[in-house]
């Protein structure tokens, strides 16, 4: 059931970038394995590595960051990837000990904010200008948006379970 709610998830993103139907199946394949292939990658960081070996944990889960939503980009900068190295860290830990296990069965799962990416460093060590956020990237706290089947946008408080069409204020 729950790969059934992640499947259809991804179908609704696909479709709402706009993506030809005919091709939207093929496209869920491509991320299908890719998506196994991290998966497995992540397993084996958090299953071979405890929180005693965090070091090592960490490393692992940096290389799978790298090798399969970096594509091994040579250029990809260590800070980038230590910050998302330290999200999936917080993700684990927020399904794993903190999610209600009813939650975790419904696919209701209230993922913890994006990493902060400012003041970020390159690989020489030299402050990069901060990215443009807009105003429409940031919700209320609690407040989460999904996406219908059809691909429609719609928001979701993850504390009440109250959800509408309209942007929260």
């Amino acid at each position: 059931e729950l790969f059934d709610i992640l499947w259809n998830n991804a179908r609704a993103r696909i479709r709402a970038e706009g993506v030809n139907e005919l091709t939207v199946n093929k496209h869920l394949k491509d991320v299908q394995q890719i998506t196994f292939q991290q998966c497995t990658h992540l397993d084996h960081a958090f299953s071979n590595f405890d929180t005693t070996s965090f070091e090592k944990r960490s490393e692992e889960i940096a290389a799978a960051i790298w090798m399969h939503i970096l594509l091994k980009d040579e250029e990809a900068y260590n800070d980038h990837i230590r910050r998302l190295t330290a999200y999936v860290e917080y993700q684990f830990a927020n399904i794993v000990h903190h999610l209600p296990e009813e939650f975790f069965r419904e696919g209701r799962i209230g993922w913890g904010n994006i990493p902060d990416f400012s003041n970020m460093i390159d690989n020489e060590g030299n402050p990069m200008d901060d990215a443009t956020i807009f105003e429409d990237d940031w919700l209320p706290e609690n407040w989460t948006r999904a996406i219908t089947e059809a691909g429609e946008t719609y928001y979701w408080d993850i504390k009440t379970s109250q959800s509408q069409w309209e942007r929260p204020a």
